[in-house]
């Protein structure tokens, strides 16, 4: 389907061929007697192409191609990274701001999905780690009374004691 605005742009040329002058023109579409000259200039210098509407100019954008580049490394590293964490490595890197919101869409549009952090190590344990507190889990499981006796034996320590002034 082409653009509402094409399609005026190229009657207002159509007409103009056939021999339409500018303000009739203007006076026919309703439209300013500039605008409809710099239309036929526009299609005159472009071609069809000048029938589109022309990019919309707006701020530059603030992730550059390093900053892409940036992020594909980072998001590389064997490390857990979100937008506020990845913002907060692009600001201390390039000194730019980029707010959350930004990142994760960027990075969306750079093909990367969010997927929910394991909680299971991602690296092979230590066995000697393990047995060394393996031991203190077991005795801590095997006498569950452990704790209520040591407040017991802590509470009879102070009522021996007297009352705390």
């Amino acid at each position: 389907m082409v653009n509402a605005k094409v399609r005026l742009r190229a009657s207002i040329i159509r007409l103009n061929n056939a021999g339409w002058s500018a303000p009739k023109l203007a006076k026919h579409f309703g439209r300013n007697l500039q605008s409809v000259h710099n239309d036929l200039d526009r299609f005159e210098q472009l071609g069809v192409e000048g029938l589109a509407d022309g990019k919309a100019t707006g701020a530059t954008p603030k992730v550059t191609p390093e900053i892409e580049t940036f992020m594909h490394t980072k998001l590389a590293e064997d490390c857990v990274w979100n937008s506020t964490l990845l913002g907060e490595a692009v600001e201390q890197a390039f000194g730019v701001r980029i707010k959350r919101e930004a990142i994760r869409v960027k990075l969306q549009e750079l093909g990367y999905s969010w997927k929910r952090t394991r909680y299971a190590p991602g690296k092979q344990v230590n066995p000697e780690v393990v047995a060394e507190h393996q031991a203190s889990l077991e005795t801590l499981v095997l006498d569950k009374t452990a704790p209520v006796l040591a407040l017991k034996q802590h509470l009879t320590g102070l009522a021996a004691s007297g009352p705390v002034r």
